[in-house]
């Protein structure tokens, strides 16, 4: 039924597992938790390539009770005048950012007034207000995990200690010089590392306009805007400093003793080889990460620099039946409680997931029933079913706005 009685259409963009198998595999789950929902008639349209609108799909777009919704502007396809083409109908279209804003800044400033805009942080919301006001609705919503298996397999029966899934960007062997600044920028990059290893609490948006302000440099937005997103100063900056913790808490690790499985790239550490403790693998895809973790004892969560929401990450952990030890954010920190759903450290306090997973290791009854807690509270508010729900109540309270 698309125009009769209280169902929901709801045009659902996705592109290929070839083109990008994160998306493709988040789109899919998706769709299988809208079509769980009895009001919702749901439909999928591939935007990989040849994007074909259908009778179908148009009689929906005109049915003045549709939204349509995709991640990373997959579904940000455009007509002849080279407008995007939702923008014709009126729908409400939402566009779920999975990573930071400032990657899609050629979007953001081409996006139609019915696009709303779906942040898993905090801090990118106030980005997105603060650098593209053209953008009229900016929702925080925190990504949310996926469950694989039907059956949890029991802890004592996992064959993985820790695991760890993703990849550890290798270091720039350049950085973006910037005309704009008195040493083209090499101080700029160096000083705003030292202040976020110092507070990894800090954006490196914060640590940027810290430096100008401190070195008595012009920081207006233009300036700001130049920087981050012309520039790529914070991306460049992030990748340095995650690099770092990232290492500073495999080597914690493998010094002491601890067994980590490692599916990703980037972990070569030439001046500083890692034992055998740590076992490094070639990336998997999303569907065989979650797999994986659902044979491991404790999954390590160390998350994007998102420090006011939550990637995936943590939940995929909790939902697929491991401890999750995870870098905390005020989200994390708001809705779990450390030592029993999740387990959680500070950047700047590694040694307390190190001491954790240890405890954990060697104290499985308390780690089940920790990955239990922490599986039954991520089931009931950030699986992808919950988070649907989520969007679908905005999706209503937004019909007639």
């Amino acid at each position: 039924m698309i125009n009769g009685g209280r169902m929901q259409n709801i045009i659902v963009c996705n592109i290929s597992k070839e083109k990008n198998d994160l998306i493709n595999f988040f789109t899919e789950e998706w769709i299988k938790s809208l079509k769980k929902i009895n009001d919702v008639n749901v439909v999928e349209l591939d935007c990989t390539s040849n994007i074909c609108i259908t009778s179908e799909i148009k009689e929906m777009l005109l049915s003045n009770n549709c939204n349509v919704l995709f991640y990373n502007n997959c579904g940000f396809i455009f007509n002849d005048k080279k407008e995007c083409l939702w923008g014709d109908y009126g729908v409400n279209v939402y566009n779920f950012l999975l990573d930071h804003p400032r990657n899609y800044y050629n979007a953001l400033k081409k996006a139609p007034d019915n696009m709303h805009i779906i942040c898993l942080d905090e801090d990118h919301v106030e980005f997105i207000r603060r650098f593209f006001p053209n953008i009229k609705d900016v929702i925080y919503l925190p990504d949310s995990g996926v469950k694989i298996e039907k059956s949890i397999k029991p802890y004592n029966q996992r064959d993985i200690d820790v695991m760890y899934c993703g990849n550890c960007r290798a270091n720039a062997d350049f950085i973006v010089l910037i005309d704009s600044l008195p040493d083209k920028g090499k101080e700029l990059y160096s000083e705003t590392v030292k202040y976020i290893l110092n507070d990894p609490s800090m954006t490196a948006e914060k640590a940027i306009e810290n430096y100008l302000i401190r070195h008595n440099l012009k920081h207006d937005l233009e300036t700001l805007y130049d920087l981050i997103i012309n520039n790529k100063a914070s991306r460049i900056i992030e990748d340095i400093v995650r690099r770092e913790y990232k290492l500073m808490i495999m080597h914690a690790l493998d010094m002491s003793g601890v067994h980590v499985d490692v599916y990703g790239g980037g972990w070569e550490d030439k001046e500083n080889p890692f034992s055998d403790n740590i076992r490094i693998h070639e990336r998997v895809s999303p569907y065989e990460c979650h797999k994986l973790i659902g044979n491991a004892k404790i999954d390590l969560s160390i998350m994007p620099w998102f420090k006011r929401g939550s990637s995936e990450k943590p939940f995929a952990g909790m939902l697929n039946g491991a401890v999750c030890v995870s870098d905390t954010s005020k989200y994390l920190e708001d809705n779990y409680i450390d030592g029993v759903d999740i387990m959680l450290f500070d950047l700047n306090h590694i040694e307390k997931a190190v001491s954790d997973i240890k405890w954990l290791l060697d104290n499985p009854d308390e780690a089940e029933m920790i990955a239990l807690n922490g599986y039954y509270h991520a089931l009931d508010v950030d699986s992808t079913d919950a988070r649907v729900k989520q969007i679908l109540e905005i999706m209503k309270s937004q019909k007639y706005s």
